[in-house]
């Protein structure tokens, strides 16, 4: 017997019903995420009252959590292979409220930075992925409107995420504030249940071919598009099922005596073992590039948009630095300085929702929204070190708000225009791995930046230079549509 084809299962999107569950069980779970990466600059205060250590070793934690909140997306990726997003999502808070716990009673700075820092970063990478994924598989025709509503909730914990952390410094200290951020930790558990496998759809056919005792040829190729709901999100698929549903439906429409019920057994089986021992021979590196989606590394207009959201990632840290700036530099209350972070996430609200409409209401070319909040971003990082004063300050971090809520929401959506839906998942999860190593190098280089020049302005030029670099490589991509059209027409 030879296996012609192989069979694939793909999630049929609703584009509603539980999608809309899931959806705001992934804004709570993106709201939690936010909580911890985003107020940077009041946690290194916080981190400078208990532990005297230089600003770049400090920036380590905060670096972490932000890095890994996007470096660890590789592994939830493989781990979605082989268990649910819900599963998914219940360990990455249980690992995630460990780290916190541990990070608690930390003696040490080195201590944190692995507990607090590294453990809790890795977990919460995994959830932020997981949600956007789930949610993007939920729907397909309203998706940019999903995610939008999804990156809300980030966008609402950029709002108070600076506030609580300056009060529950002020009241509990350090450590306490790290007691009850684990207890917020635990609520992805409850979130996480919430996001129900999507069931799944067998798309391809199971095509196979046999020859009859007698010489006469009977080809079976039968497509078999069974939607029975599955719990788990492995891509493996049950063949032997599937292929003897294929006999059993021949043997409705033809009468043939060529095989018995046995003989369907043995053929089954012999083909599925010549198939594995096929697949054992494949080389383990091979078989490690198809898992993580090496191929997409040879997909041009994928790089340029990996590496302008590396550079966009560099550049979108230096909003975390308004804090510090505004209390050493303009001598601003602390207080003050982090209600400023607020305005950064009410806007960032409005963007996230903005891009939904626009997108998918108006359809507005995601990829000119995106290349027009990269100059705005580019202009606006410009600005900041010259608002030495809070009613100059405000304005522009609304703008910059904006801007940042299109380029979150953009990013998944980019993705998918990009690579297809087929890749989603591996494309988004080496974005995500690229953008982590961003976040994660930025605060201890612009740290060392700050320590090195005792000033701000050095650190916000090259926020700037790093907006405008990926300004001009995104729209590398554009040129490529451009050109590549005109060939088509040629």
């Amino acid at each position: 017997m030879k296996v012609v084809d192989v069979c694939r299962k793909q999630p049929e999107p609703p584009d509603g019903g539980w999608g809309w569950v899931v959806c705001l069980a992934a804004a709570c779970n993106s709201f939690t995420v936010v909580f911890l990466t985003n107020p940077a600059g009041i946690l290194l205060i916080g981190l400078r009252r208990t532990f005297q250590d230089p600003v770049s070793k400090l920036s380590l934690i905060s670096g972490l959590l932000s890095g890994l909140s996007m470096l660890s997306a590789p592994i939830a990726s493989i781990l979605l292979n082989y268990l649910s997003h819900r599963t998914v999502l219940i360990l990455s808070g249980l690992i995630a409220f460990t780290g916190a716990i541990l990070g608690a009673f930390s003696t040490s700075l080195d201590m944190m930075i692995v507990t607090y820092g590294l453990i809790t970063g890795v977990a919460i990478g995994m959830i932020y992925f997981t949600s956007h994924v789930i949610t993007g598989l939920y729907f397909k025709k309203k998706r940019a409107l999903a995610l939008g509503i999804t990156n809300c909730g980030g966008g609402v914990s950029i709002m108070v995420a600076s506030l609580i952390m300056e009060y529950l410094l002020d009241f509990y200290a350090l450590r306490g504030s790290l007691l009850l951020i684990s207890g917020l930790l635990l609520n992805v558990v409850v979130f996480g249940a919430l996001c129900r496998p999507l069931p799944f759809t067998y798309t391809d056919a199971k095509k196979t071919a046999y020859v009859a005792t007698d010489g006469s040829d009977h080809p079976s190729a039968m497509e078999t598009p069974s939607s029975a709901p599955e719990s788990g999100n492995r891509e493996d698929v049950n063949h032997k099922e599937i292929i003897n549903e294929a006999f059993d439906m021949s043997g409705e429409e033809q009468n043939t005596d060529s095989r018995s019920i046995a003989d369907k057994k043995d053929i089954v089986d012999e083909s599925i073992t010549e198939n594995q021992k096929v697949k054992d021979k494949l080389p383990i590196l091979k078989r490690f590039s198809n898992i993580i989606g090496a191929e997409l590394f040879r997909n041009v207009n994928f790089m340029l948009l990996m590496t302008s959201y590396v550079l966009w990632a560099f550049a979108t840290i230096a909003y975390t630095y308004v804090p510090p700036m505004c209390v050493w530099s303009f001598g601003m209350g602390e207080q003050k300085a982090a209600s400023l972070i607020s305005f950064v996430g009410l806007f960032a609200i409005i963007g996230n929702f903005s891009v939904g409409v626009l997108v998918d209401l108006f359809h507005i070319s995601s990829k000119r929204i995106f290349a027009f909040s990269l100059f705005t971003l580019f202009v606006m990082i410009l600005l900041i070190p010259h608002c030495n004063k809070y009613e100059y300050m405000a304005p522009v971090l609304c703008v910059y708000g904006i801007t940042l809520g299109f380029a979150v929401s953009l990013r998944l959506v980019l993705t998918t225009e990009i690579v297809g839906t087929e890749q989603t998942t591996k494309a988004y999860s080496i974005l995500s791995c690229a953008c982590g190593i961003s976040f994660f190098a930025s605060p201890p280089t612009f740290g060392l930046v700050f320590d090195t020049t005792n000033s701000f302005m050095a650190v916000y030029f090259a926020g700037g230079a790093c907006a405008l670099t990926s300004l001009i490589l995104f729209l590398l991509i554009g040129c490529r549509d451009i050109f590549h059209q005109k060939r088509l027409k040629k």
